[in-house]
Order: structure tokens, then sequence, then C-alpha cells
């Protein structure tokens, strides 16, 4: 679109300049300047030139009527005079009868005359201007009148409408580009209609009269200045150019220099600065045409187009100029040649820029999907450091049994809102010795279920795959897929197996980012149980002995502490019993040490299975056994030493194919009320357990609260 409307502008661009204007019925002028001729009275005082113009009317053909034309320049006065008719004096800087836009001078001829004719040419100015009449047809002048106005429109309505849609596109935009555009179309339109003598026929712009021609030239470099300027910042020069930006900076002030000596209105200057006037605004056109060079190499949007209509607009200044200084160069290419470029030019730096629109779009887009992206990152991070937060913190404190279950709750409350899934379910075989399934939500889990026990084989072969994979799920009676279901192995060592099944609505599957993510989640809560489940081992590996597995006496001590200072507090009573195997290091001596480890594991595993819950139990040290009851005073901890007593008595452990009779001496002591630590206690237990060996061992003795 934009290239066909390129190619348009450019067609009625060419047609404009290279239209041809139709000569009709000219009279050969001979111009011969005046030396001296006398000033006339009532006009300002500036340089007053004159010129005899020759040239023979034909006769008079009914109702035609002759006229002399001249191009619009920029003089105070000028009028035609021939002994005593004189014409009417028209002006350039003050508004006339000639309508809006008049693009030239016409002078009426009386209808009488015919044959030769002299007349003389006047005109003031404060600067030297090449007036070129031509006498010609009434209806040929209006001709051309016609298409200078037509001209003329047509370059202030498209500037004018460039200029509001750069408006429209800085309030939509807020690109400051676009407001620089503006400017430039501003300074075009106010240029452009002061070169023409259009300006200061428009009531409120008449004030740009004072300062005559040297107000034409600093709207012109001003022009120029904007001109460079806009190119700099469109071609990014400004930024990535830094020699560019210096050196148009540079021509920039220069220009602006120039601009305000023009203000400064010295009338001495104004014939210098209108001579050399054109070679700063070709210096301008040139410079920003290889500003266009470099940027078109740089494959900025519609450098070319630009370029191109800088050469046209350079070769019609030449032509003006050559004009200007009274070479026989005319017509509507040379005047308005130069300004339909420039028209031309700033449509093309409008479409640019409206190409640009787009491409912020787009970087725009892209900014907004990488914010997202970002975002959308850090809310995984933060996802993922709380995930491993709360299993840390949550896994420390429970028991083995409840670890897998609770790190797979804590992974699906952590990637469900991540992740949106309609069903997610963690499925787990031989984990730590446990099976674990879990299901969210938790009303599908009957069917989930079912649905496991006949797809186990498929499951575990995909999950020992090791690789996330999709599949499509239907249902009877439904000819289409009604979801996509996603399984993410769990990274766990056979034979144990499992997996994380995500199933989502639908024909849409999961991304490969939102299955990297389930697996990560995954992992780190794998991570995180395997950890757990080591720190239980590791705690019980030093709570525990080694041998027994009971109580090691470090745990024994701790849990005596513990449970004597809570029997202080609440009153309740408490025992300890001291139980040691009998004649153990005769069984060590005759049938080795292997056979009394044997025996010491058999003696704890029948005196745990006999003891309550609550109730501790420990090795203390070698062959001798120590359990804590609390709540249980004399009488009842004696029972229970009975009972304890009765169990070892029963075994009968095989050591070298001989059957072993295994017994125990049991002392029992009670906490007495003034007690608040287990010391006294335990020495009592302890002084007991000698007075049951003393008596002949395999039997029970419970200390009296005083030994003597």
């Amino acid at each position: 679109m934009i290239a066909i409307c390129l190619v348009l502008l450019l067609g009625l661009v060419a047609a404009a300049m290279a239209g041809v204007v139709p000569d009709g019925r000219r009279v050969p002028v001979a111009v011969v300047p005046l030396q001296d001729a006398p000033r006339p009275e009532g006009l300002p005082a500036t340089r007053h030139a004159a010129a005899l113009l020759r040239f023979e009317l034909p006769p008079a053909d009914g109702e035609a009527r002759w006229v002399v034309r001249l191009e619009r320049e920029a003089v105070d006065a000028v009028w035609l005079q021939s002994g005593d008719w004189r014409s009417p004096v028209e002006r350039f800087f003050e508004p006339g009868e000639a309508g809006v836009f008049p693009g030239s001078f016409v002078f009426d001829l009386p209808a009488s005359w015919a044959g030769p004719v002299e007349l003389e040419l006047h005109s003031t100015g404060d600067a030297p201007r090449a007036l070129r009449p031509q006498v010609m047809d009434a209806a040929d002048a209006m001709d051309l009148e016609h298409y200078a106005v037509a001209a003329s429109a047509t370059i202030y309505a498209s500037l004018f409408t460039i200029g509001l849609l750069a408006l429209a596109l800085y309030s939509a935009a807020r690109d400051r580009l676009f407001l620089a555009l503006f400017g430039f179309t501003v300074v075009a339109l106010l240029a452009l209609s002061a070169v023409n003598g259009h300006l200061y026929q428009v009531p409120g712009l008449r004030m740009f009269a004072f300062w005559r021609s040297q107000g034409v030239v600093a709207l012109v470099m001003l022009l120029c200045a904007a001109w460079l300027q806009m190119l700099l910042q469109y071609a990014g020069m400004d930024r990535e150019r830094v020699r560019w930006k210096g050196l148009v900076d540079g021509v920039s002030l220069a220009l602006v220099g120039l601009v305000a000596l023009c203000l400064l209105n010295v009338p001495q200057l104004a014939r210098t600065l209108a001579q050399v006037q054109v070679v700063p605004f070709g210096l301008a056109l040139v410079l920003g045409l290889a500003l266009l060079v470099d940027a078109a190499r740089r494959r900025t949007l519609m450098a070319l187009p630009l370029a191109a209509l800088a050469v046209l607009a350079l070769a019609g200044v030449i032509l003006l100029e050559l004009s200007a200084r009274g070479h026989q160069v005319e017509g509507v290419l040379v005047r308005y040649g130069y300004q339909l470029a420039i028209v031309a030019g700033v449509a093309i730096l409008a479409v640019g820029l409206v190409g640009r629109i787009a491409e912020y779009r787009r970087q725009r887009d892209r900014e907004l999907l990488a914010r997202a992206d970002t975002e959308r990152r850090m809310q995984r991070e933060a996802a993922r450091s709380e995930l491993v937060s709360e299993l840390q913190l949550r896994l420390r404190t429970l028991p083995p049994e409840d670890l897998p279950w609770s790190a797979f709750r804590l992974l699906l409350d952590r990637l469900r809102p991540l992740l949106p899934a309609e069903r997610c379910v963690v499925v787990a075989q031989g984990l730590h010795g446990q099976d674990v399934l879990l299901v969210d939500p938790v009303g599908d889990t009957d069917a989930v279920r079912a649905q496991l026990g006949r797809r186990q084989l498929a499951l575990r072969r995909q999950a020992a795959n090791g690789i996330a994979l999709q599949q499509p799920v239907t249902e009877v009676g439904q000819p289409s897929v009604v979801a996509i279901e996603a399984v993410v192995p769990l990274p766990i060592r056979a034979p144990a197996w499992g997996a994380v099944l995500l199933q989502r609505r639908g024909a849409d599957g999961f991304a490969t980012e939102e299955l990297s993510l389930a697996g990560d989640f995954a992992r780190q809560a794998l991570l995180h149980l395997d950890q757990a489940m080591a720190a239980v081992q590791l705690r019980r590996s030093a709570e525990l002995d080694a041998l027994t597995g009971s109580f090691n006496r470090r745990t024994i001590d701790h849990w005596l502490t513990r449970t004597f200072a809570e029997a202080a507090r609440s009153g309740q009573p408490v025992s300890v019993l001291f139980i040691d195997l009998d004649h153990f290091k005769s069984i060590n001596d005759r049938f080795g040490h292997a056979c009394g480890d044997a025996c010491l594991r058999e003696v704890a595993r029948a005196l745990r299975a006999s003891l309550q819950e609550g109730d501790l139990f420990g090795r203390y040290g070698g062959e001798e056994f120590i359990v804590i009851l609390p709540g249980r005073g004399g009488a009842a901890a004696r029972a229970v030493a009975e009972q304890l007593r009765m169990e070892v008595e029963s075994l009968r452990p095989e050591c070298g194919g001989v059957l072993l009779r295994l017994t125990v001496s049991v002392g029992v002591a009670t906490r007495l009320e003034h007690e608040e630590g287990p010391e006294a206690t335990l020495a009592r237990a302890d002084r007991a357990l000698y007075a049951a060996k003393a008596a002949g061992r395999n039997c029970v003795q419970v200390a009296p609260a005083v030994f003597r």
C-alpha cells in the first residue's frame, strides 16, 4: 500500500513538473536597461531599476486584449509607464486585488494600442531581481494564472494536510519525531508561501512583510536548518553517527546565524543576502542528500526515494537561480518544480515515519513479550524458590511415612497456578518403600486409581524412558480428542518408578517450556524428599544402636532428662528398669562374638515387642538394656519387669547347632517425689540390678527408697 501511494505521488509530481502550458499568442519583447532613470515620488527609498520594453502589437482583433505579464518576484513595487499612461503599481509584500494566490504581475494594455510600442518597466526593492516581461493575450495570461494558482494551492494544501497528519500521529504514538515533522512542515509552508508572495496576503501573517526580502531569505535559511535536523533524526544519526551529527549541527547553527542576521533588517545587507542565499540552500540539499545516501546504506525506510527527490529539488533550485539571473529559463517547471519536489519529499518523509510506527509497534510488542516472558520467568522462579523453602521447612519435621505424600502435595500446590490443567496426578511405586497416589482434584481419585490399574505397565515403560511426552485422550462416544495428557517421568532409581500426569482439556497440548517446568519442580521435590529421608536415616543412625536397633545411650540419657522433668512438673511417677543378660561373657567365649551379637539382637527384639506405646527402650552398654516407663510406679513397673524377664527366658536362640537358654536380671527403681533429675533413680536401679544378680540371677529386684 505504501509503495502504491508512493508511485502515485511521484506520478503526480512528475506530471505537474513536466506539464506543458500552451504558449498561446505571444509578442516578442526587446528589453533595454535604462540607466539613471528618475525615481518616481511617493515610493520607498529603495533600489530603483528601469528598462525599456519594445514590441509590436498586432491590429485589434475583436475582443482580444493584450497584457504584460511578469513572474512574481520579491520587489517592493513594479509598474509600467509610457508618456502620460501609467499602469497601477503592483506590490509583492502587500495584499492586492489579484486574489489569495496570485502567480504573476499582470498589466492590462490600452485596447487602442497597436503597432510598435515602447514602455518603461520600473521596479523598486532592496535586492536586485531579474524581471522578464511577456506580452500575450489576456486569455492566455489567465490560463497561466490558473496553473499557478492550482500549483500553489496543491503545495499549501498538501503541506497543511501533512502537518495535521503529523500532529495526529504524535497524539497517537507520542513520538517526538512526528512533532519534529509538524514543525518542519510549518516552516516549509511559511517559507514557500513567502517565496511565492502569498504569505503576505493572509491576515495575521502580514507582519512578515516588515523584513521584506530579508524575511524571505530568513525563512528559506530556517527551512534548510529544519531540513537537516529532520533528516538527522529520521536517519537515527543523532544517536549512531557522532561525526555526522557534529557536521549537521554546525551547518544548522550557521544557517540560524544567517536567519538572525536577516532579522536585523539591515538594508545594506539585503543585496548580498539575496545574492548568496542559493549557496546555503544548495549546501543544505547536498548535505541532506549525503545523509540520505548513508541512511539508505543502513536500510532506513524511504531513504532512497527521499534522496531522489532531493536531487530533483536541487535541480529545480539551480534552474530557478538561472532564471533569476536573467537566463531564458521559464515555465511552471522552473517556478514550482522544486517546491513540488519539496512537498513530495515531506510526504514521503511522513510515509517513512508512518512506517516507523509499525516498527515501533513491533519493537513494543517484542518488549512486551520480553517483559511478559521475564515476569513469567520471575514468577516461576519465585514459585520454585517458595517450593524449595517449603520443602526444606516442612519435610524437616515430618515422620518418614508422611514425607513422600507431603513433598508431592507441595509440588502440585506450586505447579497448578503456573501450569493450568484440568487434572494433575502424581503416581509413584516403590519410592523409599512406599506407593504414592496423589490426585488433584481429589474427587477424581477413584477414577484415576481405576485407570492406573489398567495402564500401570504402559506408564512404567513411559516413566522408564525418562522423556516427557504427550498423548491424546479420547472418550467413548466422542469422535475427536477430548484432552491432551502429558507424562513427565520422575527421576527415580529402578525398580521404583513414578510420573507426573497432567491433563488439559481440548486439542492444545502443553508447551515444551511447561513440560520443562513440571520436570524441574518434580526434580526439586524428589531432591528434597531424598534429602529428608537421608536426614531421617542419619538421625536414626545417631539415635539408635547399630547392633540392636534400639536407642543408644546418648538418646536414652536425653529422654531420661526430658521424662523426669515432665514428671517433676506433673507429679506423675516414672520407673526405670536396668536389664542385664546373664552369663553373656561365657556365650561370647564359647560360641564367639557373632553368636553373642545374635543373642543381643534377639533379646532386644523380644523386650521391645513386650513394651507399650510410649515406653522407651534402649541399649545402655554391652549386654545391659534400659527401659523407661512414664506414668507407672513400683508395682506396675515390677509387673512389666517380670513380663520382660519371662519373655527372655522363653527364647531359644541357636548357635552352632546348640539351643541356648537365655536369662536376664532386672533392677527396678521408681522416681521419688523429691527427685527432679534421673541420677538418683538410675543409681538405685543399678543397685537393684546388682541385688538381682546377687540373688542368683534370672530374677527381678525392686529398689527400696533407701539402700542399707
